[in-house]
């Protein structure tokens, strides 16, 4: 396992901003040219944080599947739209930069994120194409395309009705009117956005399932491939969903729950293969 700790930094980030990478090696005698997909796990926080919780342990099933992973801890209030975006996009063209050397495939770098590191994903997702996240990152658009969204319980709607207001007001600051329609995330979806898998609960009383509902929603729409998870119970943030990472509290194991990364292993490996 090669774990660097690689600094991110961009206008208005935060000193200790940074990715985690968990590139495995070749434990199997594979030929000098293996290559291996890439999730980049943005954990949640409502944008004041990143949580541990849905950081290494996941991490850890991505590569027990034979996937690369990396986690950035991108930057949070007070740091505004679009710092972490700009990291996003510097991240991806840091491991596209290394991807030979770590065996990387190229083509199979997917974003994944959990409530506002969902809504940073999606908007990702979106908003990949756009001039500034190239000059920001100093290179073409083409460097910065993900290939896969898997969105966790995601912040996606600036909408009043269903929003998680706190993560929106967070991300934006003093931009907060003016921007907040543009982080309605469901209202920007093109055929530009990748194949994504979703999950969420009918009972997540923090961040209302309608936010992952609608922007499925938009990605039928749009004709882009989707898989959709709602599970009848369960709290906001759950992670994993087991008693390994509940701290605790056993509101945080969800037994019901805890099928959704061998689905997402599934669906990972159906849409990409190794």
């Amino acid at each position: 396992m090669i774990c660097k700790r690689i600094p991110i930094q961009t206008d208005g980030s935060a000193a200790d901003t940074h990715l985690d990478t968990y590139i495995l090696e070749d434990y199997i005698n594979a030929k000098t040219d293996w290559t291996r997909p890439l999730v980049v796990i943005l954990p949640g926080g409502s944008y004041a944080m990143t949580s541990n919780r849905e950081a290494e342990p996941v991490a850890l099933q991505i590569n027990s599947i034979g996937y690369h992973a990396a986690i950035l801890r991108y930057s949070c209030a007070p740091a505004t739209y679009p710092t972490s975006l700009h990291e996003l996009a510097l991240s991806v063209k840091y491991l596209r930069e290394h991807a030979a050397q770590w065996h990387i495939n190229p083509d199979k770098i997917i974003i994944m994120g959990f409530s506002a590191g969902g809504h940073l994903a999606a908007s990702y997702g979106v908003f990949w194409q756009e001039k500034h996240m190239a000059d920001a990152a100093g290179c073409s658009s083409g460097c910065l395309k993900p290939q896969g969204l898997v969105l966790c319980y995601p912040v996606i709607s600036s909408e009043d009705s269903i929003a998680h207001t706190e993560s929106i007001q967070n991300l934006l600051g003093n931009s907060y009117e003016r921007l907040k329609e543009k982080m309605s995330l469901e209202n920007q979806v093109t055929d530009l956005v990748p194949p994504a898998f979703l999950w969420h609960t009918f009972s997540d009383d923090t961040v209302p399932f309608w936010n992952s509902f609608r922007f499925a929603e938009a990605l039928g729409k749009a004709g882009i491939p989707v898989e959709y998870h709602l599970y009848p119970c369960g709290m906001h943030g759950l992670s994993l969903a087991t008693e390994s990472i509940c701290n605790g509290d056993p509101n945080t194991i969800e037994e019901s729950c805890q099928s959704w990364i061998r689905l997402l292993q599934s669906w990972l490996m159906h849409t990409f293969g190794l």
